[in-house]
């Protein structure tokens, strides 16, 4: 297990360890899309009960967006961007 948790975050400074800030830019959103898109799913669905949990779930899947987001662009030959975080 500690090889997976060091393989993980050297995944994530790599991908945010960018030259440019674009990269930068990108993580920060991928990372406020994930939490928003989370909480919303979770409204919708009726289960917000506004505890610190629900709160940390949000967290840990926006992170999961930021290592996604990153190796699908990396993957992709979309450069292009809508500017919007939300």
């Amino acid at each position: 297990m500690p090889r997976l948790s060091f393989a993980l975050c050297g995944l994530m400074i790599a991908l945010l360890s960018a030259c440019s800030v674009n990269n930068t830019s990108n993580a920060s959103c991928d990372f406020v899309r994930g939490t928003n898109n989370n909480q919303n799913l979770r409204e919708a669905s009726g289960h917000d009960t506004g505890s610190a949990d629900e709160r940390q779930k949000d967290v840990g899947i926006g992170f999961l967006s930021v290592i996604f987001g990153g190796i699908s662009r990396a993957l992709s030959s979309d450069k292009s961007s809508d500017g919007k975080c939300v």
